[in-house]
């Protein structure tokens, strides 16, 4: 038996957020789709740092993650403006 996903998988390869802050030792904290429906917040989640390439750690910083299955970031990337 096939497993039905949750999500397309699309909907998990290039979310947009942005940096919000370091608020615990050795995490970023970032919004995911910030500005966007009823959580116009954005939805925060706390990322490691080490899954950040260098540069992209300061609050204000547009990006793009991919997630897992899970909802677990699993890459950053800068997002163009």
């Amino acid at each position: 038996m096939i497993a039905k996903e949750k999500y397309p998988a699309d909907w998990l390869k290039k979310v947009p957020a942005v940096v919000f802050g370091s608020l615990v030792k050795g995490e970023i904290r970032i919004l995911l789709h910030p500005e966007n429906g009823l959580a116009a917040s954005g939805a925060p989640r706390d990322v490691p740092v080490a899954r950040f390439p260098a540069g992209l750690h300061m609050p204000n910083t547009l990006l793009w993650v991919e997630l897992d299955e899970s909802m677990n970031v699993a890459r950053v990337w800068r997002r163009d403006t």
